[in-house]
């Protein structure tokens, strides 16, 4: 976070009454005495709950402040800038050969340093300290200053980009470490406090409630790494605690004093605090940061696999196409080929309800459990596929630092294409060569080459150039057979279709009349 300059101006106000301790006092008229008035008083036990509640802030802060540090970090962006031609008298430029002049000397290099402030949490009495990725990511200078005033110049462990964390070490023993939480019990509602340097203002003390949890679709990390897109870890817990720029890295922590989560990012219009800030839950951060210690990176296990939450109406409209009633469980959109999901015999439209005997409620449960196992490590899968109940057994796999996905096209002209009024769309032959630049080992489905403005499919993202490869569970090889599979459906409760995208990934989506 780059540190900004920051410009007060003064308030006065102007009161014609002064109420102290309840008693005001209010001028006799046509007399020179004063007299006291009587005034509705505070009651009592509202004003203890409210000393007491003060209280109970000031134990937090006690309980956290000196595992609290400041990080100042350098970035030094090399610069290239160019150079004035030379100037020479008149008389020296006739002693030059023809076009010798001007003289233009070499672009002369240069470096700028980037300030920026951030926070952290001590770990360790021994100096490991829990900050953000993004505040010491590129640095080439870092510097941490402790709650007693003391400095010291830091050293980069390791660092997570796919949830934003980062581990430094500092050469100092007898430090006070943070108490970790546990995030599973965090609840909307709860009090919290947000501690950090925003805008390089240490110790800053700020407080609120948690505002949600497991805040996912952020898209925060991605966003500034799109090759992190679909890999990145984003599981918040949200607070309307203020937290601004130099608070990134620093503790949110709960009324007992423990941090359960670490301040990462804000959703502003502003640059500053509009209300919603985001930290990443203390579980992952545990689990994060031993592994940055001892390993100096963090090493996932990976399946290879598209899902979706059954939880979410749309989705379960698709999951009771298949049979499945429950509102819990994980469904599969996309098997990668050649990934541990598909040696290990799964398929898309298989439900995933159960991981080595833990029940699978939500689409984040399957994917941390999944991550925290080391590759090779075999995991137990319990399925729903096609109204039975299965297990299977495979070991995961590594999961790739990026997810690189290549968008193809093809310039090739479609004829003899079918229309659906029913559905709005005119669809067409896949060819071979279209089956090939879909990554499709032969033709089938059909392609979408028009969409009509009332079509119920533009809800649903399906766009001209798109593949539907199979409709209700049945596959599509012809214009004219997608057209009959189509009009035997009943609209009016749903139709499930899986689509194929020039990218090569296939999706479900469920499309309804209204």
């Amino acid at each position: 976070m780059i540190s900004k300059r920051l410009k007060f101006s003064a308030a006065v106000a102007a009161a014609t009454a002064v109420t102290l301790a309840g008693i005001g006092l209010v001028a006799n008229e046509g007399s020179s005495t004063i007299r006291a008035a009587s005034m509705p008083s505070v009651q009592m036990p509202r004003m203890s709950l409210a000393k007491r509640l003060s209280r109970e802030f000031e134990a937090m802060h006690r309980a956290i402040k000196n595992s609290v540090v400041c990080i100042s970090v350098i970035q030094e962006v090399p610069q290239t800038v160019g150079s004035k031609p030379m100037q020479f008298p008149r008389q020296f430029q006739q002693m030059l050969p023809p076009g010798a002049f001007p003289l233009n000397p070499p672009p002369q290099k240069s470096v700028e340093k980037i300030y920026g402030t951030g926070s952290g949490v001590i770990l360790t009495s021994n100096g490991y300290i829990v900050t953000n990725n993004h505040v010491v990511n590129d640095a080439t200078s870092v510097k941490v200053r402790l709650a007693d005033g003391r400095n010291y110049t830091a050293k980069v462990v390791g660092t997570d980009p796919k949830t934003d964390l980062a581990v430094v070490k500092i050469n100092a023993t007898g430090l006070q470490p943070a108490t970790f939480g546990d995030s599973e019990n965090v609840h909307p509602g709860d009090w919290v406090l947000a501690i950090g340097a925003p805008f390089g203002f240490r110790q800053t003390l700020t407080h609120g409630i948690v505002s949600a949890v497991g805040r996912t679709g952020v898209n925060i990390i991605a966003e500034h790494d799109p090759q992190l897109a679909g890999l990145t870890y984003e599981d918040f817990i949200q607070t309307d605690a203020p937290i601004n720029p130099g608070n990134s890295g620093g503790p949110l922590v709960n009324m007992s004093g423990h941090v359960i989560g670490i301040n990462s990012a804000i959703a502003s219009t502003s640059g500053s605090f509009d209300g919603i800030g985001f930290s990443i839950p203390s579980d992952e951060v545990k689990y994060v940061t031993h592994q940055l210690i001892k390993y100096g990176k963090v090493v996932r296990g990976y399946l290879g696999i598209s899902i979706a939450d059954v939880r979410h109406s749309y989705v379960h409209k698709i999951a009771m196409t298949f049979g499945y009633k429950p509102h819990h469980g994980v469904l599969i959109d996309q098997v990668e080929p050649g990934s541990p999901a598909a040696k290990g015999g799964l398929r898309r439209g298989e439900i995933i309800i159960g991981i080595d005997g833990k029940p699978v409620m939500r689409m984040n449960t399957l994917r941390d459990e999944i991550a925290m196992l080391r590759p090779g490590t075999k995991v137990t899968l319990k399925l729903f596929d096609d109204g039975h109940i299965k297990s299977t057994t495979f070991p995961v796999g590594k999961q790739p630092a990026t997810l690189a996905m290549v968008g193809n096209s093809s310039s090739q002209t479609i004829t003899g294409p079918a229309e659906s009024q029913k559905l709005g769309v005119t669809v067409s032959p896949v060819t071979p060569k279209i089956a090939k630049t879909y990554g499709l080992p032969s033709p089938r489905g059909v392609l979408v080459t028009g969409l009509q403005s009332g079509s119920v499919l533009l809800g649903d993202g399906v766009e001209p150039g798109d593949i539907i490869v199979s409709v209700q569970g049945h596959p599509v090889n012809s214009p004219s057979q997608f057209s009959s599979i189509v009009e035997k459906l009943d609209l009016s409760k749903g139709i499930r279709m899986s689509v194929r995208g020039r990218s090569g990934s296939e999706r479900y989506i469920f499309v309804q009349k209204n």
